[in-house]
């Protein structure tokens, strides 16, 4: 009885199998039709009619993608053509680019015609006949036109990149140079000499960043140590950024003020190409402080089949905490006179509230309610310092994008 039992299981779970394979296609090509993405209707609906070749939902959506997907294609690729070809400039690679997909996605749905006709009745035989054409010509074609397209648009860039570099005045110059040779890269990964220039484009762009701080700090006790480890975890942020090297100058000669730097500064800082000038505005990163704490009981029983109580129990207190934070800084970029180059006001605001009921040793869980927060311990302290940094950080990435 037990084998039969498991035959049958095995049965019902092949047909479940078998169904799921000719449906799921289904769906997904009744889906792409709607959307009037022809291809993949007729991939999807071939993928179903290859398991059950009489579905007749299936075969619908197959007759109507079918007779539509080449009508469709044609009619793309000629509105791709006129703004392809001829090539103009690197903005010709896109749509050029997108004449090959189309080609090579009709390909691949005449590969499937010829997989469907092996399982297809004569009447569908005859459907696909109505609209089996050969794309391997055209889509060689396309292949070889996007090849030739990419050359070109390197050898655009690498031809500009020659100029900016050749012509390069300062570091700022090769900088924009680098990023010409990297777009010749895009289309073609070893070109000419394109990597060699990116490689002293780089070395010659790479900007020495004097990192400086303005120590205005608060009043605030526990301030100083705080905002200093918020300093260090900036500091770590220009490794992110391949055109800075960044130098701590802090502590080699003394700035009265940044924007009248004096000979002997000068001439400490002659390596310097931009300064990293902070101020700080504001800094707090509160405690955490109790709002509210009340004390609670409660007893919850629980009726067995027997007549049997069960009881739980639970006492404590709940607690409501907050804590809160404020940074606010003056971003300034100088150059080696002293020149603002960009600046900006970074601000920061951390806002932090938690519940909880602080149960007593023998306090049980299940007398509490379910989706409340329940512990033995009393919670760590909220880390302040810690989201004011991380947020403080995002912003600063942003602004640390000018060395990227």
């Amino acid at each position: 009885m037990k084998r039969l039992i498991c035959l049958l299981l095995l049965c019902f779970s092949v047909q479940l199998t078998n169904a799921q394979s000719f449906r799921k296609p289904y769906r997904q090509a009744k889906k792409a039709l709607n959307k009037k993405d022809f291809v993949t209707a007729t991939l999807k609906s071939i993928a179903s009619l290859k398991v059950k070749n009489n579905f007749k939902k299936s075969n619908a959506i197959f007759e109507q993608a079918l007779s539509q997907v080449n009508g469709w294609g044609a009619n793309y690729i000629k509105d791709l053509e006129a703004k392809a070809i001829p090539y103009k400039d690197h903005r010709s690679v896109a749509p050029m680019k997108k004449i090959f997909i189309t080609y090579d996605n009709l390909e691949n749905v005449q590969k499937k015609l010829l997989e469907l006709v092996a399982v297809a009745s004569s009447k569908q035989k005859k459907f696909i006949a109505l609209y089996t054409l050969d794309y391997k010509k055209k889509r060689h074609e396309a292949e070889n036109l996007l090849k030739a397209y990419h050359t070109n648009a390197a050898d655009e860039f690498y031809i500009k990149g020659l100029e900016v570099f050749n012509n390069a005045a300062n570091k700022y110059d090769y900088k924009e140079a680098y990023k010409i040779f990297l777009n010749s890269k895009r289309f073609v990964k070893e070109y000419k000499e394109v990597q060699m220039y990116l490689d002293k484009s780089l070395q010659l762009g790479t900007l020495n960043v004097g990192y400086f701080p303005f120590k205005n700090f608060t009043d605030t006790p526990r301030g100083e140590s705080a905002m200093e480890n918020l300093m260090n975890s900036t500091i770590n942020l220009f490794d992110k950024y391949r055109f800075a090297n960044y130098s701590d100058i802090s502590n080699k000669v003394e700035l009265r003020r940044i924007g009248a730097i004096g000979e002997k500064g000068r001439a400490q800082l002659k390596n310097i190409d931009e300064f990293v000038v902070f101020k700080f505005l504001t800094y707090y990163a509160g405690p955490t402080v109790v709002k509210s704490r009340e004390f609670h009981e409660n007893t919850k029983e629980k009726k067995k089949k027997d007549g049997t109580v069960k009881t739980w129990y639970c006492k404590g207190y709940k607690y409501e905490v907050a804590a809160s934070g404020v940074v606010e800084v003056d971003l300034e970029f100088l150059d080696n006179n002293g020149d603002i180059l960009s600046s900006q006001t970074i601000s920061v605001e951390v806002e932090h509230k938690d519940k909880f009921f602080l149960a007593s040793k023998n306090s049980d869980r299940r007398a509490y309610p379910i989706l409340k927060k329940f512990t033995r311990t009393m919670p760590e302290p909220f880390d302040v310092a810690g989201a004011l940094r991380n947020r403080f950080n995002s912003k600063i990435n942003e602004a640390y994008k000018r060395y990227d």
